[in-house]
């Protein structure tokens, strides 16, 4: 299973400084169950499936839906902040920075640790 180790990771400004200039760019609102959803993924070591992240954010506060959250995680993907696992169950993973490009598999192994 894909691991990060989230001291590794950048500051949670860095990621919020992207998504603000691509919102100020491109026109649209900000959101607050989209920081909700940020921070959430932040916080994670392992992939986690969608199901598993809507679960976690309502037990913290307010509800927020499963088409929420989704259209959340399309945006983060889109804006290429998020490691998508295709397994059994599609799951996401925050990125260790906005600089790192994942495209190779040496770059997954040099960046992020498989643990089973």
């Amino acid at each position: 299973m894909l691991y990060i180790n989230t001291q590794d990771r950048d500051d949670i400004e860095h990621f919020r400084m992207f998504i603000y200039n691509y919102i100020k760019e491109h026109k649209l609102k900000y959101s607050d169950q989209r920081e909700r959803v940020l921070k959430m993924l932040y916080s994670q070591k392992y992939p986690i499936t969608t199901d598993l992240l809507v679960n976690k954010l309502n037990e913290r506060s307010t509800q927020i839906g499963y088409a929420t959250v989704s259209r959340h995680l399309r945006f983060f993907t889109k804006l290429n902040m998020l490691l998508v696992v295709n397994r059994t169950q599609k799951s996401f993973l925050l990125k260790k920075s906005m600089g790192c490009d994942t495209n190779s598999k040496e770059e997954l192994k040099t960046n992020y640790q498989d643990v089973n």
